[in-house]
């Protein structure tokens, strides 16, 4: 049996969980092609102007696996169905409806996994329930899921340590608050994270921090703000939380239109004053060339910044 995965949005995130549960069950999984500008054009096709251009992205690469289908045998194309984690915490709408919205515009068989704790469909029942519904009794699906989470757990931990051995003062260290499934995007936002590694910058991305195996940090966030109720930026905001002393400054990266993050990364900039900070939301445009000039003039500031600290003359306010 052969599963084909979108590598976008939440598939991003949790890339490592969901090819390791269906490795573990003996499927095969076949990943889309990198972003490329025909993938946007593909998904910008089957989406309606309002959508997210993340969510315009992932119905490309949706696209792209439908017409592989056939050719590559594949059996069902994996559209996780993210909705609710309990305590209040929810994701933005676009996780709830990718399913059904993909069910009704692509004729091809898919399979979904549905975590909704607040209707009492915890992580581990959806992966029972997907694994039954690609034949395979409990006991194999919960073996599986074990292990899949304990892998992940361990990449996870792997990443945060690399990350936090390389953050040096003597670095040039820019804190990303964004999605993997933005700043791992081959099209979108790898370029930008490439071209500063380039000009000597250290990556530090938000979304790898400890809140994710340390329950004192789950709710780090609320120095921020105690009413956002977002899971996913809530990760991002805790990754704020603790690295903003570690950091020489912070770049926001997001997508046209996306109300959460246009909410919340507004709400961090002006909460967060003492760190130098740069705002760049992508949209379905080509050209880069302005995005690279507004980033060089932000090094230039952090740059001036960094040399006055050192010389005695740059004092915190």
């Amino acid at each position: 049996m052969k599963i084909g995965i979108p590598d976008a949005l939440c598939n991003k995130k949790d890339k490592v969980l969901y090819e390791s549960f269906f490795e573990g069950l003996k499927v095969e999984v076949i990943y889309s092609h990198p972003t490329t500008k025909q993938t946007l054009n593909d998904g910008i096709k089957r989406a309606i102007d309002e959508e997210c251009l993340a969510s315009k992205i992932f119905l490309g690469h949706v696209e792209e696996l439908a017409k592989r289908s056939k050719k590559e045998k594949i059996d069902y194309i994996f559209i996780p169905r993210i909705c609710t984690f309990g305590n209040r915490k929810t994701v933005c709408v676009k996780f709830y409806a990718l399913y059904d919205i993909c069910k009704n515009l692509f004729d091809q068989k898919m399979i979904t996994l549905n975590i909704d704790v607040d209707k009492k469909k915890g992580e581990l029942q959806a992966f029972i329930m997907l694994g039954k519904a690609l034949g395979k009794s409990s006991s194999e699906s919960i073996l599986s899921y074990i292990k899949a989470k304990q892998k992940q757990k361990s990449v996870m931990l792997q990443r945060l340590k690399e990350q936090n051995n390389q953050i040096l003062k003597e670095n040039m260290n820019i804190l990303v608050v964004a999605h993997p499934y933005i700043y791992e995007d081959h099209y979108i936002g790898a370029p930008i994270c490439n071209y500063l590694e380039k000009e000597g910058v250290h990556l530090v991305f938000a979304d790898r921090n400890s809140s994710s195996f340390n329950k004192k940090d789950l709710k780090a966030y609320e120095t921020i703000s105690k009413s956002i109720y977002w899971k996913y930026n809530i990760d991002l905001l805790n990754g704020i939380v603790e690295y903003l002393e570690k950091v020489d400054g912070i770049l926001y990266l997001s997508v046209f239109p996306c109300g959460t993050d246009c909410l919340v990364n507004e709400l961090a900039m002006r909460k967060i004053k003492e760190v130098p900070s740069i705002n760049l939301i992508l949209d379905e445009q080509d050209g880069m060339a302005g995005v690279y000039t507004r980033l060089e003039s932000f090094m230039d500031i952090l740059k001036m910044k960094k040399k006055k600290e050192k010389s005695g003359v740059y004092e915190k306010v």
